[in-house]
């Protein structure tokens, strides 16, 4: 091959790689149990940046929304009043929805979710009226009360399935449309504490 052609095959797959990361794919390291035990901490996983919207590059600006995210999705976005930092939680109520919390359980539009055992202690099986279930981590939220809060048009609310020791929206409040980078598609790399790695984790798709 020649010099030319060498230079001309790198700058292609460098525009390549670089179109793909700002429009369709981006990869995020978890770096706290909020999201556990669906993400842990020192998985890496894969964001569809046009899972809901192209956006112009490193900004909040829509060039086009796609869709728009449903409940039970886990999603990538930031916080207004917090900069370019990412966040990733789970969606578990959009525009025109009513959420609230009853004694550590999630009511949405007044129908609480159900509740079943999983394989492991500790953690139980989140069904909410309209959505996929899920698995989440209540640990200390048994006394709990949040809400109601009414999620306004073009907004959604999420909160972490560790439920005890996440900033979520009950923090934030609800989160514009604008705000959102994505839908996270799958975990492609785990790894533990001390560099331990978790093949069992890897390619896993999230629920």
């Amino acid at each position: 091959m020649s010099k030319k052609n060498i230079i001309k095959a790198f700058l292609i797959s460098t525009v390549t790689a670089l179109t793909l990361r700002l429009f369709v794919l981006e990869d995020y390291r978890i770096s706290s149990d909020s999201m556990k035990p669906t993400l842990l901490s020192g998985d890496l996983v894969l964001v569809s940046k046009s899972a809901f919207n192209l956006r112009f590059p490193f900004t909040s600006f829509e060039l086009i929304r796609t869709a728009s995210p449903e409940r039970s999705d886990v999603v990538a976005f930031t916080v207004p009043e917090k900069g370019p930092e990412t966040f990733i939680k789970r969606v578990v109520a959009v525009g025109g929805d009513k959420v609230e919390i009853r004694k550590g359980l999630l009511w949405i539009n007044n129908i609480p979710a159900s509740y079943s055992p999983s394989e492991t202690p500790e953690i139980l099986r989140e069904s909410p009226v309209a959505g996929k279930s899920y698995e989440v981590a209540l640990g200390k939220m048994g006394s709990y009360q949040y809400g109601p809060v009414d999620i306004p048009k073009d907004h959604f609310f999420v909160l972490g399935d560790n439920r005890s020791e996440s900033l979520d929206s009950r923090l934030w409040g609800p989160i514009p449309y604008s705000c959102l980078k994505g839908r996270v598609a799958l975990v492609w790399l785990s790894v533990g504490e001390r560099g331990s790695v978790r093949p069992q984790r890897w390619l896993s798709t999230i629920q």
